[in-house]
């Protein structure tokens, strides 16, 4: 990345093997062969030591050569890649030798080790090309083979600092490391990535590059140098660990019940394949009753077949659910350190240690989905410069600082993030006008009449359909799914189901509606300003009013017939916008000019009244 500096020709030191003036280094640290690391200076050397050995004064960081990934990061791609590709290749040997292909089974192991020869060879063309160097001003890379690339950080620029571990790549004391800086230019250009560096080095380049005006301690660490991850680092704060007990809000969620019919999609899938054939020799294996006769005995014994089948789907996805969060908050710990930076570490196959800035750490998220929130449960997210993704749900993943836990812990938890002694999340939120809960039951009449119609036409479809058009669209269903049952369930469904399926669709939007409106608030604190919205996943956010860079109201023809608004703020931090939905719009200027003074001012009318603020009739709020 690139900030419009144009390194000169002293940024640019030769590659090894050319001549010209050697890279600058810190003073001391004595330059080994090219592409070696020039070993750490002990962090434990008394000031007596500093003279004779040379290090840098106390107040300048140690600027230091340009150093090459490691070498053992070619043979863990070559390992992982050759994990992949040599079994399948062996098992496609075997397949093509019982299929009678004897010859043809000579190849896939041959081929396979070549793909890999070819991959650990390009791979080393990329260790020799890449380099990369961290001065007391910037962060510098150098890579490509073809195509030659150099990025460059300011180092007053670096938001977040990600250090990853894959089990494939840790067996060799190897992480890679992510520096983000929380610009939105283009795909990959907010940020700079190392594969891979020893732990040590990622350790070092973590807390040198978000160290503000501290030297550093030393240069970056060789092999062998690596830095545990572990507890009691001096300094550092402990704001959360992991409880084993919080796995159990894993599965409290939407997609528990999308797990399993995943798993029906698959085999789906796999049966339109074979064109029927799979579901065809189960039965003739299994003796299974005729089409028919399985869906007359749903029908008979509706009652106890969709409890079965959805406890079937809910079990599966329970298991996957915990699975997935075992490996991923395993060893969970966040903590914030002596410059206040709030460090993450977690993960059982894939180690992550993620840092931000605590002075970009604008506020926090408390993310309540509707099926954890039923579980009392909620998680904690950041609100902070230098964790933006390519779209929002790829920015609230990054900034995920919790798994699952109960929502007075995670309350607690964002109070300690937030260093304030009364929460931000105890603040009183104002009620939105009654108009917002009646647009939200003109959409909850919308989707009833739309469905209505829907009920009504599947019902006219369900008496229409002739016995023969039934013997076509049963056919088609044999070679596309595996359990051909839906098609002669609906044969057999009574007419009046058709209206039950109508009235359920009206029930659950109204239900909607009504939740969706009670989730709906704003408040002041005298920090941070509060924003709660959402039914199917709500989510109360606090920024911090010095964050607010601007206020963007939206109002669409329905909004301004009832007198309502959508009140923004923008900001540099996480999602770059957050609004009050539907609110009043007096209500909502005068929270926003209350919220940051004299930012919205110039865009309101002024009515000559004393305090110089127009106000309207709904209440004595500022209107535009």
């Amino acid at each position: 990345m690139s900030d419009g500096h144009r390194p000169g020709p002293e940024e640019f030191p030769p590659a090894p093997g050319q001549s010209g003036p050697p890279a600058p280094r810190a003073e001391g640290v004595p330059a080994g062969p090219a592409g070696t690391d020039p070993g750490p200076v002990p962090a434990d050397a008394g000031p007596q030591a500093a003279p004779a050995q040379g290090t840098s004064p106390v107040g300048e960081t140690p600027v230091t050569d340009w150093q090459r990934l490691h070498p053992l990061s070619v043979w863990a791609s070559a390992v992982v890649v050759g994990l992949f590709l040599v079994p399948s290749a062996i098992v496609a040997s075997i397949v093509l030798v019982v299929a009678g292909q004897p010859l043809w089974a000579l190849l896939p192991v041959p081929a396979a080790l070549a793909f890999v020869a070819l991959m650990t060879y390009i791979d080393l063309l990329r260790l020799r090309a890449t380099r990369y160097r961290v001065t007391d001003e910037r962060m510098e890379m150098r890579s490509g083979v073809v195509a030659k690339s150099y990025r460059s950080i300011p180092r007053e620029r670096v938001r977040s600092v990600d250090v990853a571990a894959p089990i494939y790549v840790r067996i060799f004391g190897l992480c890679s490391v992510t520096v983000g800086t929380g610009e939105k230019v283009g795909a990959g250009a907010d940020q700079l990535q190392l594969l891979y560096v020893t732990a040590g080095q990622g350790e070092w380049l973590r807390r040198d590059l978000l160290r503000r005006g501290a030297p550093a301690a030393g240069a970056v660490s060789g092999v062998g140098e690596a830095a545990e991850d572990g507890a009691g680092e001096e300094g550092e704060t402990e704001l959360a660990r992991l409880d084993r007990r919080w796995f159990a809000y894993a599965p409290a969620t939407t997609a528990t019940l999308g797990v399993g019919l995943g798993a029906i999609a698959g085999l789906l899938g796999l049966n339109a394949q074979t064109g029927g054939v799979g579901w065809d020799w189960l039965s003739e294996q299994a003796g299974l009753p005729s089409v028919e006769e399985m869906s007359s005995f749903v029908m008979g014994q509706i009652l106890i077949v969709v409890p079965l089948t959805l406890l079937g789907l809910l079990v599966s996805g329970v298991v996957v659910l915990t699975a997935v969060a075992v490996e991923t908050w395993w060893n969970y710990r966040l903590t914030r350190e002596a410059d206040g930076t709030v460090r993450l570490r977690r993960g059982l196959l894939t180690s992550v240690s993620l840092s931000v800035e605590g002075r970009r750490l604008n506020g926090i998220t408390l993310h309540e989905p509707y099926v954890l929130r039923l579980s009392g449960g909620a998680d904690v997210r950041a609100v902070a410069t230098g964790l933006a993704a390519a779209d929002d749900q790829k920015t609230s993943a990054k900034s995920r600082l919790s798994p699952g836990m109960p929502r007075e812990r995670a309350r607690k938890l964002a109070a300690d993030l937030m260093g304030t002694p009364d929460s931000p999340l105890d603040v009183a939120l104002a009620v939105h006008p009654r108009t917002a809960l009646r647009r939200r039951f003109t959409r909850a009449a919308v989707v009833t009449v739309l469905g209505a119609v829907l009920s009504g036409a599947l019902a006219w479809l369900h008496t229409l359909i002739a016995e023969a058009w039934w013997d076509v669209v049963h056919e088609v269903e044999r070679e596309i799914i595996p359990v051909p049952l839906a098609t002669s369930t609906v044969e057999v469904t009574p007419s009046w189901a058709w209206a039950v399926l109508a009235v359920a669709i009206a029930a659950a939007a109204f239900w909607y509606a009504v939740g969706s409106y009670r989730g709906l608030g704003h408040g002041l604190h005298p920090r941070y300003l509060v924003v709660r919205k959402g039914m199917a996943v709500r989510d109360t956010v606090t920024l911090e009013r010095s964050a607010v860079i601007g206020w963007r109201i939206n109002r669409s023809p329905f909004q301004r017939r009832l007198g309502l608004a959508d009140v923004a703020a923008t900001t540099a931090a996480g999602q770059g916008m957050y609004a009050a939905r539907d609110v009043g719009l007096g209500q909502g200027l005068a929270w926003a000019d209350e919220a940051v003074p004299e930012l919205l001012a110039p865009f309101l009318v002024r009515d000559g009244q004393e305090d110089g603020v127009g106000r309207d009739a709904d209440g004595g709020a500022p209107r535009p």
